[in-house]
């Protein structure tokens, strides 16, 4: 049995301790920026992660740094939850269809995650930021199967991705229809060349249930209450 104060033991511990800490810090960065949007300050995420300054510039040197690597926090835990149930279908307009709506639906599932994107500026929730990258792979794969028609690809990828931003700042800052996300994306797969018919036979699937790890950060922090 190998001594509690071996090198590699020592380690071992000394990297999980900052992991913990950086976790806290996402957590309480969370929290702020839905309160108070990407104008919230460094004191404000040390305040309510209850530690010293010190500790945060251990992990993080700028506001932005922090907004950046919380950001990709949340579009990591959505792309591994949402990917495997949309690559279940052999569709490429399914895929894409029933990704975005997955995404539009989880801001209402998981209230943080609304408040977070209603405060930030639009052009700051970029498609890396919201998970996307699935949704460009498959609007290339139904133009290649000619499911997508008459529209060149990069013209489609911003098509979507002007949607789903759109849409997911409307979720995040209004009370909306259940059916908001069926109502976008029907509208958005008709953009993109699909008919009508066969678009609202599409939005009418029933979805995968969206399921993130109790480890997630989107569950480890719960919505201040009203």
């Amino acid at each position: 049995m190998k001594s509690e104060n071996t090198p590699d033991h020592r380690t071992r511990v000394a990297a999980k301790r900052r992991e913990k800490t950086r976790a806290k810090l996402l957590e309480s960065a969370l929290h702020v920026f839905s309160r108070k949007g990407p104008q919230a300050v460094i004191e404000d995420v040390i305040a309510q992660a209850g530690m010293a300054r010190g500790s945060f510039y251990n992990y993080f040197h700028t506001n932005e740094e922090l907004l950046e690597a919380l950001a990709n926090e949340i579009n990591n835990e959505l792309v591994r939850a949402i990917d495997p149930l949309v690559q279940r279908l052999a569709n490429p307009v399914e895929r894409v269809a029933s990704g975005t709506r997955m995404l539009l639906h989880a801001i209402t599932q998981f209230p943080q995650l609304g408040h977070f994107l209603s405060r930030l500026p639009l052009p700051t929730a970029n498609s890396n930021r919201l998970g996307l990258r699935f949704l460009v792979r498959d609007v290339a794969a139904g133009i290649s199967a000619q499911l997508f028609r008459h529209i060149e690809q990069r013209v489609a990828v911003d098509l979507v991705t002007g949607v789903v931003l759109s849409a997911a700042y409307a979720l995040g800052s209004e009370t909306l229809q259940h059916d908001y996300p069926e109502q976008s994306v029907r509208q958005m797969l008709q953009g993109l060349g699909v008919d009508g018919v066969e678009a609202q036979r599409i939005v009418a699937l029933p979805l995968s249930v969206l399921m993130l790890p109790d480890s997630a950060l989107l569950l480890r922090v719960q919505p201040d209450p009203a």
